[in-house]
């Protein structure tokens, strides 16, 4: 088992994330049976539609489209959305095994197949290498192993039913787990925290735990919200202005300031360790460096967040034009920085955004990508309807956000 740092304080081991190193056959096997299980179910609708983790055409694009597009129209229509952004606590790590086997029994997976998965989880024991030095071997008792093929699978399988337990809007994306309700009166925040109670006692239930000290509630509304204290694991969560989600930061004014400025600046960073470590190797190299890991970032969902605001679009382009003079290795103040882009080759980054919408578009009508939009993209012509033709139905909007949102951007 090798241990990978997650965040935080590298001196605390709970900060490394354990990953199994197997053999090439025993990855191999897993893929056959990963695949198998796969076609299972798939054929028979097991796998909940709210969950969007480790699935094929599933996505965090897919995800996130489907959970701001609800929050926007809430938020439009004058109305509270709370949010609650839950962590589990060691998720892969707890699983007990003889109650993963029975939910893998209740889904009709069993036979040889079972007791070919039974004897994957059964019988192991790890141990750890850091520099070369060997920790003692110990016995695994609970837990999917990660760095496995078939790990995720098998943790998606466990934690299917806990959609079905809460009467709120639940997203999961693997473990990570997103529950809002829209707000009429006191009485939907206690139904809230009603299902907050009902997520505590599956955990519970089931052998696993929340860690209520990284949990949030963001109240997003156009008003003063209806503020209440919500509770989990006897712990009152934390009411934030903005929270994180897959990578997103969702503010409570619905607005993306927040996630331009926090990916501008991990981009800055990132740039300035180029700068520092790179500027003697090739340019080819130094492009790659910059396309890699620091455009990846600036595009990650950008279909969710493309920005419509002069001052966030040119900060995000400001990053572009240094990382060209970087690239080129022109820092002189009397050379355009418009002819360096065009040098490279490099499109604006609001230019690629534009292709990036479209294309999860086209994914969306043509290729069936899983997005809760039978009720949002609608033909303008029902007599399309069979053949979509990608003239949709406008969507009436009252708020700026809503209006420069994925859907109904592309309604208009």
């Amino acid at each position: 088992m090798a241990p990978v740092f997650k965040k935080g304080n590298t001196n605390l081991a709970e900060n490394y994330r354990p990953i199994s190193l197997t053999c090439v056959c025993c990855k191999i096997l897993e893929h056959i049976v990963c695949h198998s299980i796969r076609a299972h179910l798939d054929n028979h609708a097991i796998l909940s539609a709210f969950q969007h983790g480790f699935r094929s055409g599933f996505s965090c694009d897919s995800q996130l489209l489907s959970t701001v597009h609800d929050l926007m129209s809430i938020f439009d229509r004058k109305k509270q959305a709370d949010v609650a952004v839950l962590d589990f606590s060691k998720a892969f790590d707890v699983v007990p095994h003889r109650r993963l086997l029975g939910k893998l029994r209740h889904c009709g997976i069993d036979g040889l197949t079972l007791a070919w998965i039974e004897s994957f989880l059964s019988g192991r024991s790890q141990r750890v290498i850091v520099d070369g030095v060997c920790s003692g071997w110990s016995p695994v008792l609970s837990g999917v192993p990660q760095g496995t093929v078939l790990g995720p699978l098998l943790f998606l399988i466990y934690i299917n039913d806990l959609p079905d337990c809460v009467t709120s809007r639940v997203r999961l994306f693997a473990d990570d787990c997103l529950i809002y309700r829209e707000i009429h009166n006191p009485e939907d925040q206690l139904a809230l925290q009603k299902d907050l109670d009902i997520l505590e006692q599956w955990a519970n239930k089931w052998g696993m735990q929340f860690n209520p000290s990284k949990c949030n509630i963001l109240s997003i509304s156009r008003s003063t919200p209806l503020h209440r204290f919500y509770s989990l694991c006897g712990t009152v969560l934390q009411n934030v202005h903005d929270a994180r989600y897959l990578g997103i930061n969702l503010s409570e004014d619905l607005q993306w300031a927040n996630h331009i400025q926090s990916i501008a600046a991990k981009s800055s960073s990132t740039l300035g360790l180029l700068k520092r470590n790179l500027s003697k190797c090739p340019q080819k190299l130094r492009e790659q460096a910059y396309i890699s890991l620091i455009r990846s970032r600036l595009e990650y969902c950008a279909a969710v967040w493309d920005p419509y605001l002069i001052k966030d679009i040119n900060t995000l382009e400001g990053i572009q034009r240094r990382a060209a003079r970087f690239v080129i290795q022109d820092y002189s103040r009397f050379t355009s920085v418009s002819s360096l882009l065009k040098d490279l080759n490099w499109a604006p980054l609001k230019d690629r955004r534009r292709d990036i919408r479209l294309a999860m578009l086209f994914k969306i009508v043509k290729c069936n990508m899983p997005v809760q939009a039978d009720d949002i993209l609608l033909p303008a012509d029902p007599r399309t309807r069979h053949y979509h033709s990608f003239k949709f139905k406008h969507i009436q909007s009252h708020t700026t956000q809503y209006k420069h949102s994925f859907f109904c951007q592309n309604s208009t």
